[in-house]
């Protein structure tokens, strides 16, 4: 008898669950059914921010790109996750309005009809055909077209400025060793001694109408433009005159 028994207990036990199972049926599937509707609007908000998020970029990106003389860009944008739906349209802002290059972070916010922030990463190059030593220039090195080259090069990162003609290069100095295929800032350059220190210069002097040459020696070294200190050697006197070409300088009486 007790295996009878034990037979219709469990029996009972499987009827109780078949109907438990069916009783919460409407139940499951209607919790099942409003998870599935929430994630959908999710992804949907979340797609909809992307594309205005991008269409942000794009808009400022491009702005700033022509600023710079370029129409050459790539905006890399990180994808959004879990943005949740906003009545109005998504209020956004660059951590960097005024030069939006390089590593960038877009603030989002909502106010309707939940307030909810969230922040977007992008990655933004700007590219640029830039002046590339061609070959190692030494120090010192007066440099000639034929030293440089051009390089399709990203300027987002480029910190203390860039040439974008070999003409501007013509006739400056390197400062220090470029190697071969190293874009050329303004710091690695200067303008060459046209005058050193001790050098016989021809003083170029002005008399109100009238004009005169006469021998002097420098006492400082100079660049074009630089004013230095130079003894006249008929006179032994000391005067400022500004550096004008190499060992020549001109001074006003």
């Amino acid at each position: 008898m007790r295996p009878t028994i034990k037979r219709k207990c469990h029996f009972r036990s499987e009827i109780v669950l078949i109907a438990s199972l069916i009783m919460g049926g409407g139940f499951l599937t209607s919790t099942v059914h409003a998870a599935t509707n929430h994630i959908e609007q999710v992804t949907e908000a979340t797609a909809k921010t992307e594309r205005a998020v991008k269409r942000y970029l794009k808009k400022n990106v491009r702005r700033y790109a022509a600023t710079l003389g370029s129409q050459d860009y790539k905006i890399t944008l990180q994808p959004l996750s879990d943005i949740p739906a906003c009545d109005a349209p998504v209020s956004q802002s660059l951590s960097d309005p005024q030069q939006p290059a390089g590593r960038l972070t877009i603030t989002l916010e909502c106010q309707k009809p939940t307030y909810w922030k969230a922040r977007a990463k992008a990655e933004v190059a700007i590219y640029r055909q830039l002046v590339v030593a061609k070959m190692t220039l030494n120090r010192h090195q007066e440099i000639t077209p034929k030293m440089l080259s051009m390089k399709r090069s990203n300027v987002a990162y480029l910190r203390h400025g860039y040439f974008t003609s070999k003409q501007a290069l013509t006739g400056l100095t390197s400062r220090r060793k470029i190697v071969a295929g190293k874009i050329i800032s303004p710091r690695m350059v200067e303008l060459p001694e046209l005058v050193q220190r001790n050098d016989g210069v021809l003083i170029e002097a002005k008399f109100g109408k009238m004009n005169a040459t006469m021998k002097g020696v420098a006492l400082e070294s100079g660049v074009k433009g630089d004013s230095i200190r130079v003894r006249n050697l008929s006179s032994q006197k000391e005067i400022y005159a500004i550096i004008v070409g190499p060992q020549k300088v001109r001074t006003n009486f």
